[in-house]
């Protein structure tokens, strides 16, 4: 299997490589509430949000609730089957409700390894940037995304901001 970690550009959308297909295969709400901004949006308006997220990466308009961050598309075999990032800078915000790093795998393209894979490449890509380390979480009745971590490296710590929370497990990793 060859995979290719890409950040993801509004160009992707015109390309014939399935990137908007899979945008509108991902649940615009899944199972475990996540939401994907892009499904049910005409290509224009995928390509003005895409646009919209380029400028948090590259640190233009960013505040503390849209701090710079990066977002990528994993491809197996030329097909796009994940998206996700992962944010370069922490607010507190972020430390409760998502961490560093987001995903979210085609739903045809479940359980085959790919979130895992991700997962690393985007772990190895933090690491390039000097972060020491990075956390997560997820939903505690999303076995998958907890395997995910898991087979990472992620270790469960308790986080002092979400104390209550026992709907959710926070993961960190050390990357040296």
């Amino acid at each position: 299997m060859k995979y290719q970690l890409r950040e993801l550009r509004t160009w992707m959308i015109d390309e014939d490589c399935g990137v908007y297909e899979m945008l509108q295969e991902i649940p615009a709400v899944d199972e475990f509430e996540q939401h994907n901004e892009y499904n049910g949006l005409s290509k224009q308006q995928v390509k003005e949000k895409i646009a919209a997220r380029m400028r948090y990466a590259y640190g233009f308009n960013n505040s503390e609730d849209n701090p710079k961050c990066e977002n990528f598309i994993l491809f197996a075999d030329n097909k796009p089957v994940v998206i996700g990032g992962f944010m370069l800078e922490m607010t507190d915000f972020w430390k409760k409700h998502r961490g560093h790093i987001w995903y979210k795998t085609r739903p045809s393209e479940r359980k085959k390894g790919y979130c895992s894979q991700f997962t690393k490449m985007i772990c190895e890509r933090a690491k390039e940037f000097g972060m020491k380390e990075v956390i997560s979480q997820c939903d505690v009745n999303n076995i998958g995304s907890n395997k995910v971590l898991l087979n990472n490296g992620f270790e469960i710590y308790e986080n002092p901001l979400c104390l209550d929370w026992d709907d959710t497990n926070f993961y960190k990793k050390s990357l040296f």
